[in-house]
């Protein structure tokens, strides 16, 4: 029995989770909202602003998107750490705030995109992310904001789906995605010799998805008319350790002439106890502020359990919760990012 076709509203359709979205949505017609960059692939493009009332839009036109919209997927987000509180607000929680209002006053079901990593809340903000002289990079911050989000969502009345991928690599096969994450920036270190160890325990998990199963996940959930519940795009037990993720990325290197100097795995503790009370009087500003940067991400890439995972609860999705799937689809984005940089580190 074909879908039926409907009309789709999309938040965030120019970022990396919206721009896989699209290509999976042709078989619906999607009117993305866009503030500054247009999405391209959409039916039609409307400027506004999801932070403002009526999405910054005058009445009458609110009103007829209204009546208009079938379904809508919230997947805009501030997701750089280094972005202040009230970045990370103005997006992620009064986002939210007007996407769930929206989706009420058009009587739509809403698709949520939030964050596993609220799994982890506690634990980040205990890592020190916020602490007073670090790097002003807080990956506590964007959990804290998209715990909020998730809130109102709930609280709102509307019919809701809330996803909580984790970390978003680039597409399974081709490793292609539109801006580089904070993986990716790992790696992109790792390649150019800049990491001499990584500060995790060798069996913590790191928890990742490619941008193409997320956005597989989604469509799945929208064209079955799900309109309630929790979902975790993540790969739960069956993730890389970080010793495993740092020995693909050599790998991967080594099968293109590239030579990366081995890359000890340290538990956090042990950095904050021995090597930085070590080095830090003796290092340059800019290795310090590195060295923070790597700790707080540290907090949100490598973990000791596994994040939950609802991958084999939806359909199409049951073969991605798979270590060797989890292992191809890292290998991709390690391949991508080594073609577009090959200069880079071959002379790193």
């Amino acid at each position: 029995m074909a879908t039926p076709i409907k009309t789709v509203l999309l938040t965030g359709g120019s970022g990396v989770l919206g721009t896989a979205l699209i290509p999976q949505l042709r078989h619906h017609r999607v009117i993305a909202l866009a503030h500054r960059n247009k999405p391209a692939g959409c039916h039609r493009v409307v400027p506004a602003d999801v932070s403002r009332p009526l999405l910054g839009l005058d009445p009458a036109a609110y009103r007829e998107l209204c009546a208009e919209v079938d379904v809508v997927i919230h997947a805009a987000g501030m997701v750089k750490f280094s972005s202040t509180a009230e970045e990370m607000n103005t997006l992620n929680v009064r986002g939210a705030q007007g996407m769930s209002r929206f989706a009420v006053d058009a009587d739509a079901p809403l698709i949520h995109v939030s964050t596993a990593y609220v799994a982890r809340a506690e634990e980040i903000r205990a890592a020190g992310g916020d602490q007073a002289g670090r790097a002003g990079s807080s990956p506590s911050l964007y959990v804290t904001s998209k715990l909020a989000g998730e809130k109102i969502v709930r609280d709102s009345g509307a019919q809701a789906v809330i996803v909580r991928p984790s970390i978003i690599i680039g597409d399974s096969v081709t490793g292609e995605i539109s801006e580089a994450q904070g993986l990716h920036t790992f790696a992109h270190n790792i390649l150019r010799n800049r990491l001499p160890f990584v500060p995790s325990d060798p069996t913590g998990y790191v928890d990742f998805v490619p941008q193409d199963l997320v956005a597989r996940a989604v469509v799945t959930l929208l064209d079955q008319d799900v309109r309630d519940g929790e979902y975790w795009l993540s790969s739960g037990a069956h993730a890389l350790t970080s010793h495993r993720l740092t020995e693909v990325i050599i790998e991967e290197a080594a099968d293109r002439g590239i030579t990366v100097n081995p890359v000890r795995v340290l538990s956090p503790d042990i950095v904050e106890r021995l090597v930085r009370p070590a080095f830090f009087d003796v290092v340059p500003d800019s290795a310090k502020t590195r060295l923070d940067r790597l700790l707080d991400m540290s907090a949100v890439l490598f973990h000791e359990h596994p994040i939950p995972s609802s991958l084999t609860e939806i359909p199409g999705c049951e073969s991605a919760a798979d270590v060797r799937a989890s292992e191809n689809a890292w290998r991709a984005s390690i391949r991508h990012l080594i073609q577009n940089r090959y200069k880079v580190y071959a002379t790193a």
